[in-house]
């Protein structure tokens, strides 16, 4: 009897060790699962949307007022409620496929979504959404009111004369300061109002695709009232050398701020 009782308490030591030993290997066998769905995630979400060594470009841009000084000061669209601003893209017979590169980064409403450890912002599995195109960011920036209508609607048009409220103009000349776009915007200072804005890109014929529509899409951040951003990676940063050169939404909240009445235009990234 007595043995039968150690043995019996045996197979129960035993079964019990399986038992746990069970529990501890499922439990690293999902640790490891989990592991590596977070990897795979975070090389997944956004990842697709880098830009491979990215030649850093740098831009400036001129607030002038009407009286001919230069100004610095917050800036900001006057426009009616549903009104068309005309963006005129000057010698683009010249580039045909370079114009469908600005008609995109102007007209796209599309966005997407990249974790922010990619973008220095965050840690691995938090993301953000960056947008494609100017019309998508506005269409979002407009969702919250502001005191002045956003711009959300843009006519592209194409004429020698440097018609319209927003002009793009492609130069296959280098820049003297080495400025690969310049935006010069005419302002009435007293109002803090935008009267027209000045794009210019400079060689043209030695920027790739994927140049222009970063020279663009910052440029046009700045035909809207936007100045530069603190942060180093943003798109709207006065030397642009992200992997991810899209419209952030620290972007969409400085236009809000803007638009809304807000005394500075430059870029403040908190996130």
């Amino acid at each position: 009897m007595k043995k039968s009782i150690q043995s019996e308490e045996q197979k129960t030591i035993k079964l019990t060790k399986k038992h746990y030993l069970t529990i501890v290997v499922s439990a690293l066998a999902i640790a490891v699962i989990v592991s590596s769905y977070s990897v795979y995630v975070v090389n997944l979400i956004g990842q697709q949307y880098r830009v491979p060594n990215p030649q850093p470009v740098t831009s400036n841009y001129i607030i002038q007022n009407l009286q001919g000084d230069t100004i610095d000061t917050w800036l900001a669209w006057r426009i009616t409620d549903g009104e068309t601003l005309h963006v005129n893209i000057v010698n683009g017979q010249k580039y045909p496929e370079k114009v469908e590169i600005i008609k995109d980064v102007i007209l796209s409403t599309e966005f997407y979504e990249i974790d922010d450890s990619l973008t220095h912002k965050g840690p691995a599995g938090s993301t953000s959404l960056y947008y494609v195109g100017w019309a998508g960011a506005l269409e979002k920036s407009s969702q919250t009111p502001t005191t002045f209508y956003i711009p959300e609607k843009f006519e592209i048009i194409e004429s020698s004369t440097g018609s319209g409220d927003i002009t793009i103009r492609l130069d296959e000349h280098r820049s003297g300061d080495g400025y690969s776009g310049w935006t010069k915007s005419i302002a009435d200072g007293s109002q803090n109002q935008i009267l027209k804005s000045d794009i210019t890109i400079y060689d043209v014929n030695n920027l790739s695709n994927d140049q222009l529509a970063t020279i663009i899409r910052h440029e046009f951040g700045h035909a809207l009232g936007l100045a530069h951003s603190t942060a180093l990676e943003d798109l709207m940063a006065p030397r642009i050398k992200t992997e991810f050169p899209y419209i952030s939404e620290c972007d969409v909240d400085a236009l809000i701020s803007l638009y809304d009445g807000g005394k500075n235009s430059n870029v403040v990234c908190e996130k």
